[in-house]
């Protein structure tokens, strides 16, 4: 469970709370690029030429064909069933629905008392059926820990939580994949002509590590999103003042803005061919508004030496930036949402 909220978050009312009717999810709040990278992720994965030759056709479904079947049943290969979970931030009513917000993508792999439960290709092959539907959800769920109370299939979640329990803490499973415990590395197959050319070496670095690295234990991953509870606070205060920030955006020396794909931009291979000036916990690109929540370490000399030079080359090139200190949002949510809006 997510720990030592606000105060503040109680004058929210039901808006923080699981909604107790049906809903959509704001999906333009997630950055184009992480739906993109997302898209492909289904059925068996990583996806290999192996696989394209063993199913005799140019497509692949969310269930193997009989080729597939035969492939991975002579191989002997094992798989982890790998939920995708969504967490929201809020919800809004817009015309007659439900709308809610969305400010984390993690995966975790599926497990029966405490351990991953694998699974063999006949029994992939015996679920056969369609894409999954956005009805199983985990109770107590903490992105930023990796924890949770209770899985709860066919939308017994919200029918539990609905008006009563926090909504940053409902994992909705929007997608399941099948990770290959073994598979050839160099026969995998991405598709990343939406990722920047310089940026695909990472983008696939990333892939392999986040995406297609099997569990070796019951954890969480995290794909995208706010990255502490504090800037989950602050987004839900801007929020609730009709503020819709992106989050976690690049911003490049010459002043042009990327939205940032889970932890590519860390790659150190990558950050040394590269001009990145900073990146922001949440951006207005219309406003040109850089927000920054500067947990302790903020505080130290060099930091906040750090901090002033990215702020002034922020400056020259017409981007704002808002500091909000993490000590300010845990004290006094309204007064840093304040900071922001003074900044607007």
């Amino acid at each position: 469970m997510i720990q030592d909220r606000p105060a503040r978050l109680g004058d929210f009312g039901e808006r923080v709370l699981v909604p107790s009717k049906p809903f959509s999810v704001s999906w333009e709040m997630v950055p184009e690029v992480v739906r993109l990278s997302l898209m492909p992720v289904f059925g068996v994965q990583p996806v290999t030429g192996a696989m394209f030759k063993a199913a005799g056709q140019d497509v692949l479904s969310h269930f193997p064909t009989e080729g597939e079947i035969a492939h991975f049943r002579e191989s002997g290969t094992q798989f982890q069933m790998v939920q995708v979970v969504l967490n929201l931030a809020w919800w809004d009513s817009v015309g007659d629905r439900v709308e809610a917000v969305p400010f984390s993508i993690s995966i975790l792999p599926a497990s029966k008392r405490g351990k991953i439960d694998p699974i063999e290709i006949n029994g992939i092959a015996a679920l056969r059926g369609g894409p999954v539907e956005s009805d199983d959800a985990y109770l107590g769920f903490d992105p930023f820990q990796g924890g949770w109370q209770l899985y709860a299939p066919g939308g017994l979640a919200t029918k539990i939580a609905g008006g009563k329990r926090p909504i940053d803490e409902l994992g909705i499973v929007i997608e399941r994949y099948f990770l290959a415990t073994a598979f050839d590395r160099d026969d995998v197959l991405e598709s990343d002509a939406f990722i920047p050319e310089a940026s695909r070496s990472a983008y696939r670095r990333n892939r392999m590590k986040r995406v297609f690295a099997p569990f070796e234990n019951v954890s969480t991953r995290r794909l995208w999103g706010l990255e502490t509870p504090i800037e989950l606070f602050l987004f839900q205060e801007l929020l609730s003042r009709g503020i819709r920030p992106q989050c976690q955006y690049l911003i490049y020396q010459d002043g042009s803005t990327y939205q940032s794909l889970y932890d590519v931009y860390s790659d150190v291979e990558f950050r040394r061919g590269q001009h990145i000036l900073g990146e922001a916990d949440m951006f207005l690109p219309e406003e040109r508004l850089a927000i920054f929540c500067d947990g302790a370490h903020h505080d130290r000399r060099k930091q906040k030496d750090t901090d002033a030079r990215i702020d002034g080359e922020l400056k020259k090139l017409g981007i704002r930036s808002v500091r909000v200190p993490g000590r300010l949002i845990n004290s006094d949510l309204e007064a840093a949402g304040d900071l922001v809006s003074a900044a607007l």
